[in-house]
């Protein structure tokens, strides 16, 4: 185990080194440009989340965008970006927005062929993302079977275990909470949640989403007062240190910039997913008209995990631990939080855990249509049951190898993602050109 781990860390240092953030960096811009900027459209798409549909699918388009989020806005998106100023200075938040603003094309293109390319399984529901695109209409059934086996890998460990694994952490640095009964404790509520089914999932979603980013939000605005004396710095501060040639404490001319640039780009292509396909599973379910209409609404998601990314970045600079040297990821959360008088530890608890548990909700999902694709919906119990066992267990396994597993195989997801949208970028495109004004014009 210790070499498999050796040799998944040294692939993963190269494969998301410079390659594959270049790589999604420049899908991104293509498709921002192919489609006359269609983040022009952020605050229509917006509204459009909220507006009922009653059009054919199974969930609504509210509920599809809240297991997405859910999914994506993690405990990656506070402990990832605390990571990201650690590393990469204040600058780092400045380019995490930066690729979140294009990142809205491809999350919206992805989404979009999801929704074109739907079908419906044999139960009636409908069901889509690229495991089915690659196989229905690009004729690489292979591909999408690799495609949904590395998605199933990644929904068990870094959507499933991986924040069973973190919440028993955070509970029992805390509060000295028994692993093993955190373990059980979260078994217990997601397997009542997954066990009725897509509706109960987007269900839960649309409650405790909207709950976990009033929550966060309202630490960070209390952070925000305690400190507003500092803010306009702080904002300064980001702006100026994206920019600037040198790192903290002097170095070779240009490395400031780059580890600023680098550390924005990665935390912000690995907590939207724009352009790794998980999201597009859930949008394929949505009740929509049109798959614009679907696309632009996914494309909030974007929107919503830059800002969740650029609160944890405000507060870990106005804390102004960042440069200790000595504090990282968690410590850097804490420190910030602990600003707040008497509940400042409790908030932030209480967010990383609801954070770990709607992440693993939508991944719940996503694994059930991996495996969907892959053996058909006979199969779908049996998994729910194993995966309820799994996360059981999900507190107590040790975390180094099942990282390294998730991030690995998330590179593994992409690739095959961002080939199948390149190759039918131009359907993207007339679909867009079809659908756009009319959805625009009627808000």
């Amino acid at each position: 185990m210790q070499i498999l781990g050796n040799v998944l860390d040294a692939l993963n240092s190269f494969i998301w080194g410079y390659p594959m953030i270049v790589l999604l960096v420049l899908t991104h811009v293509y498709l921002t440009f192919k489609l006359n900027f269609i983040q022009k459209n952020l605050f229509k798409a917006i509204k459009l989340s909220v507006v009922k549909d009653e059009s054919a699918g199974v969930v609504s388009n509210f509920g599809a965008l809240a297991v997405s989020l859910g999914a994506t806005v993690g405990i990656g998106s506070v402990m990832g970006m605390a990571t990201a100023v650690a590393s990469g200075g204040p600058g780092a938040v400045f380019w995490m927005l930066f690729f979140s603003f294009f990142g809205f094309a491809t999350k919206y293109g992805e989404c979009l062929l999801a929704v074109k390319y739907r079908t419906q399984n044999s139960e009636g529901e409908y069901v889509g993302g690229p495991m089915y695109i690659m196989a229905n209409v690009l004729n690489m059934k292979w591909l999408g079977y690799v495609f949904a086996f590395c998605g199933l890998l990644m929904a068990l460990t870094g959507g499933g275990m991986l924040q069973v694994n973190a919440i028993s952490d955070t509970l029992q640095d805390a509060y000295k909470i028994n692993p093993l009964w955190v373990g059980l404790s979260v078994a217990v509520i997601i397997g009542a949640i997954i066990l009725g089914g897509v509706k109960r999932v987007a269900a839960a979603s649309e409650y405790l989403v909207p709950f976990k980013g009033l929550l966060y939000l309202f630490g960070a605005l209390l952070i925000f007062i305690i400190k507003i004396e500092s803010v306009p710095q702080v904002l300064v501060l980001i702006f100026k240190s994206a920019f600037t040639l040198k790192a903290a404490g002097g170095g070779v001319a240009g490395a400031g910039i780059m580890a600023a640039l680098y550390n924005g780009a990665s935390r912000s292509v690995l907590t939207t997913e724009a352009g790794l396909g998980s999201s597009s599973v859930v949008a394929a379910a949505a009740k929509t008209q049109n798959p614009v209409r679907q696309g632009l609404v996914a494309g909030t998601s974007v929107f919503w995990t830059a800002c969740v990314c650029l609160l944890t970045g405000m507060v870990i600079l106005l804390a102004g631990d960042w440069q200790s040297g000595s504090k990282f990821a968690g410590d850097l959360c804490n420190s910030a939080f602990g600003v707040i008088p008497y509940v400042g530890k409790f908030i932030l608890v209480l967010s990383l855990s609801v954070f770990a548990v709607t992440t693993i909700i939508g991944w719940t999902y996503y694994g059930e249509k991996f495996i969907e694709f892959m053996g058909g919906s006979k199969i779908v119990i049996p998994f729910r049951i194993c995966w309820i066992a799994c996360m059981a267990t999900g507190a107590v396994v040790s975390s180094k190898l099942a990282w390294s597993v998730a991030i690995f195989i998330t590179a593994a997801m992409a690739v095959p993602n961002l080939v199948m949208i390149f190759m039918l970028r131009n359907d993207i495109a007339k679909e867009t050109k079809k659908y756009l004004k009319s959805e625009i014009d009627g808000i």
